[in-house]
C-alpha cells in the first residue's frame, strides 16, 4: 500500500501537480542545453555578456526559464486571471519581444504561454493581472 502512494505522488509530480522548484530547474536545464546546441556561441550574443563568467550566465539562464514556467504554474494553481509580458523597453529588448510587450494572456491561454521558449538572454518577465 505505502507503494502504491508513491507510485501515485510520482504521477502527480509528472503531470504538474505539486511541482518543486528543483522540478522547473531541471527542465530549464535541459531547455538550455538544447538552445546551446543549436547556438554554440550563444554566451556572446547576451546582453550582460562580458559581466560574468560563461558558467555563472548558464545558470542566470536557467534559473530565468525555471521562474519563468513557475510563475505560469502558479498563475494557473490559483487560477489568476491573466499574465502581461513586460520587457525592458530598452534598445536591447528583441523584435520579437517587442511585439509582446504589454500582451496579457489569460487564465485560458497559459498553455500557449507555457510552450513559448525564452530565447537566451531575454530579461522579459510575466506581471499578475487581477480582475
Amino acid at each position: 500500500m505505502f507503494w502504491k502512494k508513491d507510485k501515485e505522488k510520482k504521477e502527480e509530480r509528472s503531470a504538474g501537480v505539486n511541482r518543486s522548484f528543483q522540478d522547473f530547474l531541471k527542465a530549464a536545464h535541459l531547455e538550455m542545453e538544447g538552445l546551446m546546441v543549436q547556438d554554440p556561441r550563444w554566451f556572446y550574443n547576451l546582453p550582460y555578456q562580458g559581466a560574468m563568467s560563461l558558467e555563472k550566465a548558464k545558470n542566470l539562464e536557467i534559473e530565468k526559464r525555471a521562474i519563468w514556467r513557475r510563475v505560469i504554474y502558479d498563475a494557473r494553481r490559483t487560477q489568476l486571471a491573466g499574465l502581461r509580458w513586460e520587457t525592458r523597453n530598452d534598445e536591447l529588448v528583441c523584435p520579437d519581444c517587442q511585439k509582446m510587450d504589454n500582451r496579457i494572456f489569460s487564465f485560458r491561454e497559459y498553455d500557449i504561454l507555457n510552450e513559448i521558449i525564452m530565447h537566451v538572454g531575454c530579461r522579459c518577465n510575466l506581471v499578475s493581472v487581477r480582475e
